[in-house]
């Protein structure tokens, strides 16, 4: 489920990329970043007659970067201009929902050669015209209908034998779809919230693909209110599947 025509967004920070030695796909990823800076703007130059754009630049734009992308370079701007309050509060709530890794102001006073690599794709378009641009996005993001966690039991414990959920912006744009979301946890340190591991080793619901992914990467385990048919029944199939073989096993 990572088969996508848009580049991959890197999510670290070029600090933490010169750790893992991924330096060459944060500067791949960063130059999208721009060009996607540079894609918006010039979509608002040419389609903006000075009372409104005619053109749906958040559509065009998602089907040039994916979602992904779009949201992280316009979450990144409303981030950086919070204190504008041309920005709406709703799209400043989103925005601050994204982590989005830049140095703190602290670290930067104490080393004058650290730089702020997110300035580079800020916007230079007017914050009105940003703004809405951002909550067509949002809109488009809204009608997938993804689960998040409004649709988790209160407290997540132990993952082992649940049904969990995907974030989200883990999947490719193609794949961003509920079915794709769940995922059933069977092993892994990272099923055990008071482990050091993180590991989640398990399979999508949807079609048995096996996967691993880290405990982070799930917004929780999701409610059986908000389980579809098709994956309760599935859910069925497999307990009914195990115990056959459960007595297969015992009967030899």
């Amino acid at each position: 489920m990572t088969i996508s025509d848009f580049k991959p967004l890197y999510r670290y920070s070029f600090a933490e990329s010169k750790n893992l030695n991924e330096q060459e796909l944060w500067r791949e990823s960063q130059n999208e970043n721009e060009r996607c800076r540079d894609f918006i703007d010039q979509m608002v130059r040419e389609n903006y007659d000075g009372s409104y754009l005619k053109v749906d630049v958040a559509q065009k734009t998602v089907a040039e970067f994916g979602y992904n992308r779009t949201r992280w370079v316009l979450a990144n701007h409303i981030q950086v201009h919070e204190f504008d309050g041309r920005f709406s509060c709703r799209n400043k709530a989103w925005a601050s929902e994204i982590f989005i890794p830049r140095p703190g102001k602290d670290a930067m006073r104490r080393d004058p050669y650290l730089s702020d690599h997110t300035h580079s794709f800020l916007l230079n378009s007017h914050s009105v015209l940003v703004d809405h641009i951002a909550s067509g996005v949002q809109k488009m993001y809204t009608d997938l209908n993804l689960l998040d966690h409004r649709h988790c039991v209160p407290d997540g414990g132990e993952y082992i034998g649940e049904v969990l959920i995907l974030r989200a912006e883990l999947l490719t744009d193609e794949y961003k779809k509920t079915d794709s979301q769940l995922f059933l946890a069977e092993s892994g340190f990272g099923c055990d919230p008071t482990a050091s591991g993180r590991a989640v080793f398990g399979q999508f619901l949807i079609d048995g693909e096996k996967a691993r992914f880290n405990r982070e990467d799930f917004v929780g385990i999701c409610a059986d209110e908000h389980l579809p048919e098709w994956a309760t029944e599935k859910l069925a199939q497999n307990q009914t599947s195990d115990e056959s073989q459960s007595i297969g096993m015992a009967m030899q």
